[in-house]
Order: structure tokens, then sequence, then C-alpha cells
């Protein structure tokens, strides 16, 4: 914790917990990236981004601010507790995204399931006599 938080001052340490904020946060860091879906990992530090047309930018938030970088999907792999994502870049260097898996990231960008209303039996059948 700093100690400017410690007191009160300041801006609190940044988190990014859903796919709005990581979508929000994106637009702030990367102007021209229009994300509109993200996979969030559960510790609030990271999340990955993506544009309609398919690529992808990861935003990471270190301390009060966030800081985003375009990656490749080549980038990604599945690790023990996460999807790691190799940057490439110094400021970032490997981001993990923890407790997300494959099935996760291949869901990225995919439109939801419909939803199904539950069956309704509207007549039974009258038992036949032998």
């Amino acid at each position: 914790m700093r100690l400017a938080a410690l007191f009160g001052f300041g801006r609190a340490e940044r988190r990014i917990d859903t796919v709005e904020e990581a979508i929000a946060a994106v637009a702030e860091v990367l102007p021209g990236f229009v994300a509109f879906d993200a996979a969030v990992g559960d510790d609030g530090h990271a999340a990955l981004t993506i544009d309609r047309h398919g690529r992808l930018a990861v935003v990471v938030a270190q301390g009060s601010k966030v800081r985003a970088c375009k990656v490749e999907w080549p980038m990604l792999r599945t690790i023990d507790g996460g999807i790691l994502i190799e940057t490439r870049d110094r400021r970032f260097s490997a981001v993990v995204l923890n407790r997300l898996t494959a099935v996760d990231i291949r869901r990225l960008g995919m439109p939801p399931l419909m939803q199904r209303e539950p069956a309704v039996i509207v007549r039974q059948p009258e038992p036949v006599e032998a």
C-alpha cells in the first residue's frame, strides 16, 4: 500500500473487474482501439480485449493508472492457473489472466448463447385402454 493511499490522499488503486471497465480502460489508453468484449482476470489486475476486426489488446492496472498494448493471438498460452500473455514489451513483460481457461479465450467476442425458455406441457395425452 502506498503512503498516500494510507493517509487517504491521491487516487485509490485501480482495478479492472468487469468487461465494461476493461473496454473503458483500453479506450482511455489506446485511442482508436474500439473494443467490444473482454476476458477479465479474477484478481482485477488485467484483461484481454478484442475489437470487431479480431485484434487484441491487453490492459493492465498498475497503481492508479492503466496501461495497454496490442498483442497477437500467438502471444497467448495456457498455464496452470490462467492464461499467459507474452507481450514482448518491456513495460509489461508477461501478463497473467488469473483463473481463465482456453475456453474463456475462445468465447471472447462470440455472441451470448440464446436463453431457452422452459418447456411447458400444454396437454397431457389421455391413457389408452386396451
